[in-house]
């Protein structure tokens, strides 16, 4: 390996059931947390590996998904092994988002910036807006309106456990 971009929150990261995956710029480095071996899977189906770009996804069907967008278009693989016992990309999806979003400009640079674990939802920003995409409906909505965004980690759900109640009559 010439060349190591190490995993960063602002790049391609991915959890499922036990299994981390973290994009880097030769493929993905899979981690089983359950016996904690790594291993890389090599040969993305992309070329250009950009930051904001491209993003591993665990998606709703429980297999690691890759959205890739090349100026207005977004691309969709899912590894899936094949009949031979090999995984592999399978492409998924091609969509046209210059046809779907309010594209003000269409010479800008659309940006992948997050998507909804287990879900099939992800967000896009270009021009000066960001917006939810659901990749089976092909439905959107504006989430906010503003120039720039990094990435977005969107909230799901948070758990607070009940305090410890200590009875009055408890003695030492």
């Amino acid at each position: 390996m010439d060349q190591f971009d190490p995993p960063s929150p602002h790049k391609r990261l991915a959890l499922l059931h036990d299994l981390y995956y973290a994009g880097v710029c030769i493929g993905v480095l899979k981690y089983d947390l359950s016996s904690n071996c790594l291993s890389l899977i090599d040969g993305l189906p992309v070329e250009d590996v950009f930051a904001d770009a491209t993003r591993l996804m665990a998606m709703k069907d429980n297999n690691l998904d890759l959205a890739h967008v090349d100026r207005l278009t977004l691309y969709l693989w899912s590894r899936q092994m094949r009949q031979n016992g090999v995984a592999s990309w399978i492409q998924r999806i091609i969509i046209d988002l210059n046809n779907l979003l309010p594209v003000r400009n269409p010479n800008r640079r659309l940006k992948l910036i997050g998507f909804v674990e287990g879900t099939d939802i992800i967000f896009v920003t270009i021009d000066f807006g960001v917006y939810e995409i659901n990749l089976k409906s092909l439905r959107w909505k504006t989430i906010m309106k503003t120039e720039s965004l990094c990435p977005l980690i969107p909230y799901m759900s948070l758990y607070i456990p009940k305090e410890k109640v200590i009875p009055n009559e408890a003695t030492h």
